[in-house]
């Protein structure tokens, strides 16, 4: 029997822009909607097939956990990284077994623990002495992954500042205590941090991985996992390729001694990034006119950075807002939510043909860090979720599923 499925399946005909328009037919609303496309999942996930065959994706899904992308992914057969039991709970009760889940939290609560170990989710990350001594006294048996420090530079939000050991002064004195305890350490992790654009610092990270792999055959262990982490591209426009051509050579330079490791991946934005558009409304405006003679459209929005775009707030990151009235005259403007917050800043400036009440603004590759931080600050409500996915493209998954035993 089909699992009941928290999307709606359309025609293959269908273009994204007619299913928007469906959805706003019932005009502007408070509600801002994320409209998801799932067939760009599944396009995403086949590019990953095809690129890094060597390495599985375990969806990172504290980027996007909407029913709809994570029943997809389920049904793909993807892993899954998991940070928290919450998320483990998720997962686990849409049917994915737990050995396709990584609890790659290096700073477990000993409850998260403890639920990892009585549903069978056996491999997790540490870094740490303290997590080694909790992980020996409430679950011994567990398949640990040492996560060590390596940042690219270049990322929205660098992992290193919180997470991962130093390779080289702290690695190796770390699996020595792993031994004493008896604990099975059977890998590597690392992460070069999320939202860059710098493919070539996973060179470098399997150079240090190296390194550890033969410093714990020399003391006892035998390796067979290295988990590269995330730091993907999802946006249009942003491919792939270069990723998979380093991370490939990377393989064949670094672990050709090494046939028996399984490499893993935890890719969010990857899949997430490109399949949402977010559609929100004016619901006011205000021209602001400065002393130096300048003048600036206030649109204020129904979603903000306390809603999908925290991390346009937070971390810098640039939104390109689309309007669907494309007349009228070309006004420089700012975009604000609707919290009464004045950090709640969508667009500082940006030029927009001049817009009026209910007039639709959508944004698109917003997907990833969006809905899954969003509160309702001020009393605002939460965006409304509508997921589509075409009819071949269910049918395709469906044959997949039966193929692979994941139905």
């Amino acid at each position: 029997m089909e699992k009941q499925c928290d999307f709606s399946i359309i025609a293959d005909q269908t273009d994204l822009r007619d299913v928007i328009g469906c959805v706003l037919e019932d005009g502007p609303t408070e509600e801002p909607i994320h409209v998801i496309d799932l067939d760009d999942v599944v396009n995403k996930h086949d590019i990953w097939l095809r690129q890094l065959p060597r390495v599985k994706p375990f969806y990172a899904i504290k980027c996007n956990d909407t029913p709809g992308i994570v029943q997809v992914l389920e049904m793909l057969g993807t892993g899954f990284d998991c940070a928290s039991k919450g998320e483990m709970e998720k997962v686990l009760g849409i049917g994915v077994s737990p050995d396709r889940i990584i609890f790659a939290q290096p700073a477990k609560p000993i409850d998260s623990l403890i639920y990892a170990k009585k549903h069978g989710v056996n491999l997790m990350t540490f870094d740490g002495v303290h997590e080694l001594n909790k992980m020996k006294k409430y679950f011994p048996e567990a398949l640990l992954v040492l996560r060590f420090r390596y940042d690219s530079g270049k990322s929205f939000a660098s992992m290193g500042d919180k997470f991962g050991c130093d390779a080289e002064s702290e690695a190796p004195e770390l699996l020595r205590q792993a031994k004493q305890l008896g604990l099975n350490v059977i890998g590597l992790s690392f992460h070069i941090g999320s939202g860059g654009n710098d493919w070539k610092s996973f060179e470098g990270a399997f150079g240090v991985a190296r390194k550890s792999f033969d410093f714990a055959k020399s003391i006892g262990y035998d390796f067979t996992l290295l988990d590269i982490g995330g730091g993907f591209p999802g946006a249009r426009g942003k491919p792939l390729d270069p990723y998979a051509k380093h991370i490939n050579e990377a393989i064949d330079t670094y672990f050709a001694s090494y046939s028996n490791v399984q490499f893993i991946a935890e890719p969010g934005r990857y899949y997430s990034t490109s399949a949402v558009t977010i559609v929100t409304n004016v619901q006011s405006k205000r021209l602001v006119k400065y002393k130096d003679g300048h003048e600036l459209m206030f649109y204020y929005v129904n979603d903000g950075i306390f809603g999908s775009f925290y991390s346009a707030g937070h971390e810098n990151q640039p939104v390109y807002p689309v309007p669907l009235k494309k007349e009228g005259r070309i006004k420089q403007s700012a975009i604000w939510g609707p919290s009464c917050d004045p950090l709640d800043l969508i667009c500082k400036s940006i030029p927009l043909p001049e817009l009026d009440f209910g007039d639709f603004i959508l944004f698109e590759n917003a997907g990833a860090y969006s809905i899954v931080i969003a509160n309702q600050f001020n009393g605002f409500p939460l965006p409304r979720v509508e997921a589509y996915i075409r009819e071949s493209t269910r049918y395709r998954i469906w044959q997949r599923t039966l193929a692979d035993g994941f139905d």
